[in-house]
């Protein structure tokens, strides 16, 4: 018993370093930067007058309620980025079964944050820091969820997911997914007497989907997102551009004028070309509709095209163009991004499907719950990825961020996971055949 506290003790305290030190770095890096970077969608935070239908509204309106000061707002993303990723890092390790794993789990998990495609964000008044830190304590709330429900954590983990939501309405594409997810799981592995009570956040996820989807039609938001995909995938193509005639939208010689152009480009000559009232009134009337019928009756253009631009969206290096001035990237931090290199993409893509296997066979032999977080995770990497890359065709780099974390952070978990089983059954079975051996369970 003795021992086990001693060894308690210095995992605690091993683990209560790596936090600090980790705080030293983030603030010694934010403090270094003299002022937030804002960017022409950052001004539209600060015009935000109220309007039902703004997206993403959460951000404006907590920019409202710091006085429209941008230097308030970027204190708040900083230090609410700072305590996700430690409570992140303490809910793995809390579920972990081995002590030496703990602190091992704090610096993975701090570490990643580190990064220059995460802590770049902190001072730059865009959706990117307070969407990451939403989906970290989501990730968070569900890993102590699975293991424990109670009513405070389910009330908890819905907040969490409506204000997820809020700040980028492409968040709730995450949502729809893991509802279908949660319900074929629930059945699928018969959880009860657990299934309705998945079934339902499954039910609530869902409800908030349809109305983060509503809220964007009512301004018609996607059609800018639309008419770059317009521009730049469509018109330059004659065979998608004849589908898409063929489909009612009219081909004109001021249409194809806009070919390659961004859709906010020659004064938004989209919305305010006269010469284009034809194809705008399509464009509301069945532009979105038809997009959608033309990728589900193309499965090949709608799955493997993404993957052209693979190494674009998932090992960017143009992230750092969004940087704020006086930024730079702590030690550690360029560690974090050598280690995760297109170079050795090959390396994880093995170890991924190994730990994946791992836990799979674990989450389903055991009927480990909180196995399933990391499984499901990097099972909707891809799904999210296309949906992104169809969604838009500008700045898909930064689109891509939250997918590209919630990949690297879903391959760290399966890691740790996965360690944390095997070492645990092997224990468990030396246990059954020897006495004497020390008792690592919590």
């Amino acid at each position: 018993m003795t021992t086990l506290l001693k060894q308690n003790k210095f995992f605690f305290l091993l683990s209560v370093f790596i936090v600090l030190i980790y705080v030293y770095l983030q603030v010694s890096q934010f403090i270094a930067i003299p002022k937030p970077h804002i960017f022409p969608d950052s001004n539209r935070y600060m015009e935000y007058t109220g309007e039902f239908g703004f997206s993403p509204p959460l951000i404006p309106i907590i920019y409202k309620l710091l006085g429209k000061n941008a230097e308030n707002l970027a204190n708040v993303q900083f230090i609410f980025s700072i305590c996700s990723w430690i409570f992140l890092a303490y809910a793995v390790a809390w579920s972990l079964k081995n002590l030496w794993l703990q602190p091992f789990a704090y610096l993975l998990i701090l570490g990643l944050s580190l990064s220059h495609i995460i802590s770049l964000w902190n001072k730059t008044i865009l959706s990117e820091s307070l969407t990451i830190s939403f989906f970290i304590c989501f990730v968070g709330i569900w890993i102590l969820l699975v293991q424990n429900r109670s009513i405070t954590k389910t009330a908890i983990l819905i907040a969490v997911s409506t204000l997820f939501v809020l700040v980028r309405n492409a968040n709730a594409y995450l949502l729809l997914f893991l509802a279908g997810i949660i319900i074929v799981v629930s059945i699928a592995i018969r959880l009860q007497p657990h299934r309705r009570y998945y079934i339902s956040i499954a039910i609530i996820f869902s409800i908030l989907f349809l109305i983060s989807n509503a809220t964007s039609d009512s301004k018609n938001q996607w059609t800018g997102y639309f008419l770059n995909v317009v521009s730049t995938r469509i018109l330059p193509d004659e065979k998608i551009r004849t589908y898409f005639e063929k489909h009612g939208m009219p081909v004109t010689e001021a249409l194809m004028s806009r070919s390659g152009k961004w859709s906010h480009e020659d004064d938004f000559a989209y919305y305010n070309d006269p010469q284009l009232e034809q194809f705008r009134e399509w464009l509301y009337a069945h532009g979105k509709s038809t997009y959608i019928k033309f990728l589900v009756t193309h499965p090949v253009y709608l799955f493997i095209k993404p993957l052209h631009e693979f190494q674009d969206m998932f090992f960017s290096s143009r992230l750092i163009y969004y940087a704020p001035k006086g930024f730079t990237e702590s030690k550690f931090g360029k560690l974090v991004d050598y280690i995760s290199a297109w170079g050795l993409y090959p390396a994880y893509v093995f170890l991924t499907g190994v730990f994946f296997g791992l836990t799979l066979l674990f989450a389903i032999s055991k009927r480990s719950l909180i196995s399933w977080v990391p499984l499901v995770s990097i099972l909707l990497v891809y799904p999210l990825a296309v949906l992104v890359w169809h969604g838009d065709s500008h700045e898909i780099d930064r689109h891509m961020l939250p997918i590209v974390v919630q990949a690297r952070l879903g391959f760290i978990l399966l890691f740790l996971f996965a360690i944390d089983a095997i070492i645990s059954e092997n224990y468990l079975n030396a246990d059954k055949n020897k006495k004497g051996v020390p008792n690592i369970f919590h």
